[in-house]
This record gives C-alpha cells, structure tokens and sequence, in this order.
C-alpha cells in the first residue's frame, strides 16, 4: 500500500502549450456540433484521460467558453451538450463559471485574467470596462487617462495627492499643487510607490510587475521591498519594476501612450507581443502560434476595431486567423 504520510507529494501540472490549448479547444468546438456520437464523445474522452495537461486546458478552454455561453446568439444549446457529456462534477463548476461571469467585467487575453474577482475594480473610485477609455481631470488641475479594463483609487488628502493603481493602465499628466506646500503627487502599484517630478507618464499593471514609461519629466521609483534601492526614470525612458526594484531601461515605447488615442503603434514589435496587446482590447481568447510570434510588425492600428485589425494582419503577413469558436481567435503559420 502506498505510503500516504512522508514523501507524499502533489504534482501540479505545467501550464499547457499552445498546441495543447488548441486541441482544447478544438474538441470543444467538436462535442458542441448539433450531432455528436458515442464514439466521438469516447475520443474526446480518452484525450481528456491522457494527460493532465489536456484536463488543464480543458478546464481552461471551458471556463473562458463559459463567460460568453449565456449570451444571445452564442450556442448556449452547444455548451449544455458539452458539459452534459463530461462527468457530473463539471454541474457544479458550470455554476461556479456562471457566477464568475457575472463578476467578471471584460474579455479574457489570458489564463491568468480568470484567476482574480475584479470586484475591487468595481469598488474602485473611477474603472473602465473592455474596449474603454476616459479621461479623468482631478481637483488640482491633473489629468488621468484610463486604458481599457482599468481601475484607480483617487485618495487626496491634507499631505499627499495619491493615486491608487488596482489594475489596468493609466497615463497621467501632472499639475502644479493648488495647496501652499504643494502635496507630492505618488501612484501606487503593487511593486512600487511612483514618485512624480513634474512629469506626464504611463504605468501598466501586469500580473507581477509594473511597466512605467515616461514621456515628460522624470518619476522616482520606490520599490515595495524592504531595502530595495529606489531610482529615477527620465523623459524618453521605460522600465518594468518589480518589488526589489526597477528592470533595465529601455526607449520609451510610443504605444504606452498612444493607447489614448484609441491607437497601437508597432514600432518593430514582436506579432506575440502585438497580439498579447490587442487582446486586452477584444471578448474572449486572442493567441498567437510560437511558429509565428516573432514575426516583427509596424503600423498603427485602431483598437476599437480588432477584427479589421485581425484581417490587416492576415492580408499583410503570412499567417492565417482561425476561430473555431465565436469567442476563440488564434493566428497560425499561412
């Protein structure tokens, strides 16, 4: 009998490849066709069986499905027929998914957008749903753009201006303190205290770190670490912070401001790291195949359009756009 004390060990699986997550998804879009027999649900089966990769993928391919099958128009006929072919326990997280898609504002551009309640997004002082953008202009004369998906918390008090970040994206355009001493003008993120020195910058909140980019001035950086070494970041400078401090820096990319305007500007960029950007901007899953993330791309592409923008892509490179499902897009080699 296998000893179940000392040595005993969960194996968490590795997070799927793209093939992987796309075999996922194709087996999803199968099982949802209006006729589906007993062999094709034992396939699917045994694929499932086989691997605890397929089962993560799975998982994945339907909690991201399972925000848009209550929609009109999406094939809610389709995922009963799915879910009703996977075990019992799959009931109960069909429910779970429902209530998450009721609290979960937006697309997803990536597994780990599920991960989190954005239910602090929703308390926050001033937040913006998928594909939004707004502008918003504070007491003292500042101004705050906010990307789509995004969420600040705005706490002005006797000594300090303070700008929370709880997620997203902001470019903020400073102004002279209307108080005598002026009050520091300081944004928040999860890695760092940004410290303005008179300055127009953008901050992008990602999963463990920060982008800050700026385009005017300067901004002091104070990592959250204890004993971290703080830095400062010029005008036309860019860097990602973490908590124990800032990354190397690099050119000011044009699209951490742009993105205000409504706008992508590809200087050179990695197609992965393009369509990684425009997924933030369109419902549902939006990948890229390894095969072709490294092609490199330049223009200027409107975000309030991601399917001319898909069909430019598709029209100007060598790769195709496949979507076996309405709400699952994915750019492979042509």
């Amino acid at each position: 009998m296998p000893d179940r004390g000392q040595g005993a060990r969960t194996v968490i699986p590795a997070a799927p490849s793209f093939k992987v997550l796309q075999e996922a998804a194709e087996w999803f879009a199968v099982l949802g066709a209006p006729a589906v027999d007993a062999a094709q649900r034992q396939r699917w089966r045994q694929w499932h069986d086989a691997d605890p990769a397929h089962q993560l993928a799975w998982s994945q391919v339907e909690a991201i499905s399972g925000k848009f099958l209550d929609l009109p128009g999406s094939g809610k006929p389709m995922a009963h027929r799915v879910l009703d072919a996977a075990a019992a326990g799959q009931a109960r997280r069909r429910r779970a998914l429902k209530m998450l898609a009721l609290l979960c504002a937006g697309g997803v551009g990536s597994w780990g957008a599920l991960q989190a309640v954005p239910w602090r997004q929703w308390a926050a002082s001033h937040h913006t749903g998928l594909g939004e953008r707004h502008e918003i202009r504070l007491a003292d004369g500042a101004s705050i753009w906010l990307n789509t998906h995004s969420a600040i918390d705005v706490d002005y008090s006797a000594d300090l201006r303070r700008i929370r970040l709880v997620a997203g994206e902001i470019l903020v355009a400073t102004a002279p303190d209307i108080q005598s001493p002026a009050r520091p003008f300081v944004v928040d993120t999860a890695q760092a205290r940004l410290r303005a020195l008179g300055t127009r910058y953008s901050i992008y909140q990602q999963e463990d770190a920060s982008v800050v980019a700026v385009f005017e001035g300067a901004v002091r950086v104070e990592p959250t670490s204890e004993g971290a070494a703080g830095s400062i970041l010029h005008a036309g400078e860019q860097a990602r912070i973490t908590r124990s401090g800032a990354g190397p820096v690099e050119a000011a990319a044009t699209a951490r401001r742009s993105w205000a305007e409504g706008l992508i500007v590809a200087e050179n960029m990695r197609l992965g790291d393009f369509v990684e950007e425009l997924s933030r901007y369109r419902r549902g899953y939006l990948g890229c195949a390894p095969a072709i993330a490294d092609l490199r791309i330049v223009g200027t592409y409107a975000t309030a359009d991601t399917r001319q923008v898909l069909a430019t892509l598709e029209a100007t490179l060598p790769v195709r756009v496949r979507m076996p499902m309405p709400w699952w897009t994915v750019l492979e080699p042509r």
